[in-house]
């Protein structure tokens, strides 16, 4: 009896942790409707583009702000200047704008550090 009773207990976990494992990942973008002037949280100062995407961390004030993500940093803007996109319907143009402006963040923390070795 104990057996059957710790079969089904088994059943029922391995159950659950399949149902958890095939929960979608639901991510949203921003695509930025006009130019903006943001300060990263890591100080740099950057102008983005209208046109540029970036992943949603959060949205704040009663969603009057949004939290938008550039590879480690993010930074904060108007909600009214972006259009909310699900992954599902990125392009890929908007992906490239993304990973573009990635890598010119990371070029240019690269530089900052080596510039910050030299001292």
């Amino acid at each position: 009896m104990a057996n059957r009773l710790v079969l089904v207990i088994l059943i029922l976990v391995l159950g659950c942790s399949l149902q958890a494992a095939e929960k979608k990942r639901f991510v949203l973008y921003a695509m930025l409707t006009a130019n903006a002037d943001v300060r990263l949280n890591d100080g740099a100062h950057w102008v983005m583009d209208k046109g540029d995407t970036f992943p949603v961390v959060m949205f704040k004030e009663q969603q009057t702000k949004v939290v938008l993500q550039l590879a480690g940093a993010t930074f904060t803007t108007e909600a009214a200047i972006v259009k909310v996109i699900e992954e599902k319907d990125l392009t890929p143009e908007q992906v490239a704008t993304y990973r573009n402006n990635v890598q010119h963040y990371l070029d240019g923390r690269a530089e900052k550090w080596k510039a910050e070795q030299a001292k």
